[in-house]
């Protein structure tokens, strides 16, 4: 497994299909502190939100780097395409974890914001990044080329399904009035609500880690259908 990770990432360096959503990463960064000094956790938010679509961007490039001759020799070699999707959404993780972090740490050595963030405060900055980047990597993975044939469907599925977990976000209230509806759609509204605690926030509440969790956890059995749809195209 790990020699398949290190040449699927050796594969996407060589590609620089990954420097147009990177420089637009670091250009969003940059620009939303360029003025300050900012609200912490406000600031964490919007900035997680902006990972939570490019890490769509990002995963179609991971899951497109190969063409599908290159694929089949990759799967062939690898016995079977289990292996191969498995490295892709490690690679994937390590991508989301790594942009988390600078999201966090970039804001704060330039002091953007009016104090020094406590531990707390980086705390739920990286949980929300990271959960969002998840749950976005999992989410545009169902419209990947393993589920979509057409590309252009590919980049529409992707754009359509993050545009539209961000709406259902924001109406949320209305959503809550049809019974057991709220926990079959992406939990993205559950980030918003914590990073909207303000910054006067001391100590993390327990029940925001069971809201990160199930954040994680409704991205992992997305991946899960993710594996079982593209088993059963293969029948």
């Amino acid at each position: 497994m790990i020699s398949l990770m290190r040449y699927q990432l050796l594969n996407y360096a060589r590609s620089y299909q990954y420097v147009p959503p990177f420089s637009i990463f670091v250009l969003c960064l940059v620009v939303n502190y360029t003025f300050t000094p900012h609200p912490i956790l406000d600031s964490f938010s919007l900035t997680s939100i902006m990972l939570f679509f490019l890490m769509g961007w990002f995963t179609l490039i991971l899951f497109h780097t190969e063409d599908e001759g290159q694929k089949t020799i990759t799967c062939f070699h690898t016995n079977g395409s289990g292996r191969y999707h498995i490295s892709l959404f490690t690679i994937g993780i390590l991508i989301a974890l790594s942009l988390s972090l600078v999201s966090i740490i970039y804001p704060t050595v330039i002091q953007a914001f009016a104090k020094t963030p406590s531990l707390t405060q980086l705390l739920l900055g990286f949980l929300a990044h990271f959960c969002l980047a998840i749950l976005g990597m999992a989410l545009s993975a169902l419209f990947t080329r393993e589920l979509v044939n057409s590309k252009q469907n590919t980049w529409w599925g992707v754009l359509s399904i993050l545009l539209l977990t961000l709406v259902l976000a924001t109406v949320k209230d209305s959503i809550l009035q049809i019974k057991g509806l709220i926990w079959l759609l992406p939990p993205l509204h559950l980030s918003l609500e914590i990073m909207n605690s303000g910054d006067q926030l001391k100590i993390i509440p327990s029940h925001f880690y069971w809201r990160f969790l199930w954040i994680v956890v409704y991205a992992s059995f997305i991946i899960y259908l993710f594996f079982l749809l593209s088993r059963l195209k293969r029948k």
